[in-house]
């Protein structure tokens, strides 16, 4: 099996296209992430007016935007639905003032807000204004107490970490598909498949030996790019300990990262196996990365990134210091293992069976 894994990792480490799809990943994970290097406190309100624009919905701490507080979040929506009462409904502003006092005397949350619009002006948009009330532009001393206090809950590489797997998890998803497709192409050849099932190589060994031999070159790669961003993350004035950035971006990349690389190799030893041939794995991925993108509604029917079980990609859409660890995570990354190792052992099942 040793003289499997090394003969795979150096076939790799000789081949360009490995080294010349690093460098493309560091570039397009970079230019993803870049905004979130940058992320500082303000020193002058001229600096606040000059972020790019966005809409509240799609803003971040980046464009200058901060989460709203419950009652602040009523107040930006029933200001905002009074201005479409008299823009839309032909309204007079004393008659749009009377139906928003209406609705606060009511005393509701914002789901109930929403249906008593619905219900008694018939407001069907209730729902698009507050979702777009969750943010509000900051100013300069509301954007540097809010970055203050999230920097006084953890470390600026704590939050940095998980958008960093967000979007390396999807790259390495892609990157893994070109690049696994060389691990079999020479083995699965008809004249040098039959030979290897003559060699005095068990199954197990042969089959742990091509998996290991695809792990370790994308492990490699994880890690060559782990301690790049971490050391980018370390030139961010809001990070001040390197073993720090270091740890939290190892971290994260071993637990979001890794089940990513071990599911990836699984599935195409799998259809090598099965098939003979490995690029029938090609499809399989690419239809398993779009499964494990796809959104979904939450209970309040806001549409989102939530989770998919048994997904190969574990993301963090939320606002830079607002993402949290999706509920779902632990047993995802269980049944990612478990499922690794069913596609290994029926893989070392079908080598036996052909050598009978």
């Amino acid at each position: 099996m040793k003289a499997i894994i090394c003969r795979e990792f150096k076939n790799y480490m000789k081949n360009p296209l490995y080294w010349i799809g690093i460098v493309i990943f560091i570039f397009s994970v970079y230019s993803c992430l870049s905004e979130y290097l940058k992320i500082h406190t303000f020193s002058s309100s001229q600096e606040v007016e000059s972020l790019k624009n966005a809409r509240p919905t799609d803003a971040d701490v980046t464009n200058g935007y901060i989460p709203t507080s419950s009652e602040e979040r009523t107040d930006i929506g029933l200001n905002d639905i009074k201005q479409t009462f008299i823009d839309g409904y032909d309204l007079t502003e004393q008659e749009a003032e009377a139906a928003i006092e209406d609705v606060k005397a009511q005393n509701l949350s914002i789901a109930g807000t929403i249906k008593y619009l619905e219900d008694e002006y018939q407001f069907y948009d209730g729902k698009a204004v507050f979702k777009e009330a969750e943010q509000k532009k900051g100013t300069m001393d509301e954007l540097n107490d809010y970055i203050i206090s999230k920097i006084s809950e953890h470390s600026y590489a704590y939050y940095f970490a998980k958008k960093y797997v967000d979007i390396i998890g999807f790259h390495l998803a892609f990157f893994a598909t070109v690049l696994l497709a060389f691990l079999f192409v020479r083995d699965t050849k008809k004249d040098t498949y039959e030979l290897l099932h003559t060699k005095p190589v068990s199954a197990k060994s042969y089959v742990l030996g091509k998996y290991l031999g695809g792990v370790l070159p994308l492990s490699l790669a994880v890690l060559i790019i782990t301690v790049i961003f971490a050391v980018l993350c370390q030139s961010n004035e809001l990070q001040i300990s390197m073993v720090d950035s270091l740890g939290h971006m190892l971290l994260a990349a071993l637990l979001y990262v890794m089940p990513t690389v071990l599911i990836s190799t699984g599935i195409y030893v799998l259809t090598a196996l099965l098939f003979r041939n490995p690029l029938p794995a090609i499809p399989l991925i690419l239809a398993y990365i779009v499964y494990s993108n796809m959104g979904s509604c939450d209970t309040n029917g806001n549409y989102g990134f939530y989770g998919q079980l048994l997904g190969m990609l574990f993301r963090f859409e939320g606002k830079f210091f607002e993402t949290k660890v999706l509920p779902v995570f632990l047993l995802n990354q269980i049944a990612l293992l478990l499922l690794t190792l069913l596609f290994l052992g029926i893989g070392i099942w079908c080598w036996r069976k052909r050598r009978q």
